[in-house]
């Protein structure tokens, strides 16, 4: 079948499989998503995953650095990174279809074991995301992989093994270098990884950055250099957004209100935490809001986070 009628069976399977915007299927590392509309910018936190967009359109920005997307690439997070998506194409005739694949470093060691080793290196910086182009070998996998969901034996048998196939395919595009990087455990793109796993572990507290190198083998200098070009943020901007993002969250869906939700996430400024805030979302946290309640809470989060769950 050629890609562009994998494409075309792909979009119809999806949104016929998808019964609403987030649909974590019964393939536990596979999530398929639906929406009609497109979005406001919403901000969450990209974790290692494979995301692939089958019909419309979305941008991913880090800071200055942007990743506009349709069914002609798929984007690859090897570590999380804090990130503001939008859908940009969407409507009732033609929605939004996308598929998430998760995966652990483990399962791409595994896959570079069985191959004897990794593929020729490839010229790719060491950024925690990337575009791939993708090519028909990749929608002939996917489509494999939706059409095992009606059956449990496909599920437990096909499914992983079409994964390993996957991720043995991505080895070879775009992302390769970064993906043997991140599946070496003592690689500094590993080493980045550890430290972002404490920060997000532990960002409501105000410890010093500076003891984040230790856990990385990595002097100071080297650790701040690769996690910035790692994930295109200082640590301090890392936290500053995990901090910022959560006391979103505890206003939202927590009615906290705005100096006890920055107090929460570890600010003991209310001006500092207002600057912060206004620097990511544009507005003042009680304009913020104000501007969602006068939308309506369940109405805003319906229409702008629930696809991104």
């Amino acid at each position: 079948m050629h890609g562009h009628n994998i494409l075309a069976e792909l979009q119809t399977a999806l949104e016929a499989l998808c019964p609403a915007k987030s649909h974590r299927t019964d393939i536990d590392f596979l999530t398929l998503y639906k929406t009609t509309r497109k979005t406001d910018p919403v901000l969450f936190v990209y974790e290692p995953r494979i995301y692939i967009v089958i019909q419309g359109q979305k941008e991913i920005s880090v800071r200055d650095k942007r990743y506009v997307y349709n069914e002609t690439q798929y984007l690859v997070s090897t570590i999380d990174i804090p990130v503001s998506g939008m859908i940009t194409e969407a409507s009732p005739q033609r929605p939004y279809l996308a598929m998430c694949l998760s995966f652990a470093p483990m399962e791409i060691f595994e896959v570079i074991s069985a191959m004897g080793g990794p593929p020729e290196p490839l010229l790719s910086p060491y950024f925690g995301m990337g575009l791939s182009e993708l090519t028909p070998d990749l929608l002939d996998a996917l489509w494999r992989l939706l059409n095992c969901l009606p059956e449990p034996s496909a599920r437990r048998f096909l499914a992983p093994r079409i994964k390993q196939e996957i991720i043995y395919r991505m080895l070879h595009g775009a992302q390769g270098s970064t993906l043997c990087e991140i599946a070496n455990y003592r690689s500094d793109l590993s080493g980045v990884n550890r430290a972002i796993l404490y920060l997000r572990q532990h960002f409501r507290e105000n410890f010093e950055i500076s003891l984040l190198p230790g856990l990385t083998g990595m002097s100071q200098s080297k650790f701040y250099q690769c996690f910035q070009d790692a994930t295109h943020l200082t640590p301090v901007q890392y936290r500053m957004r995990l901090r910022v993002q959560e006391a979103r969250r505890l206003m939202l869906h927590e009615g906290k209100r705005v100096a006890e939700a920055g107090f929460d996430v570890g600010y003991d400024s209310p001006s500092q935490f207002n600057r912060e805030y206004r620097k990511l979302f544009g507005l003042p946290p009680h304009a913020d809001i104000k501007r969602i309640r006068s939308i309506g809470m369940d109405q805003y989060c319906a229409d702008n986070e629930e696809v991104w769950l």
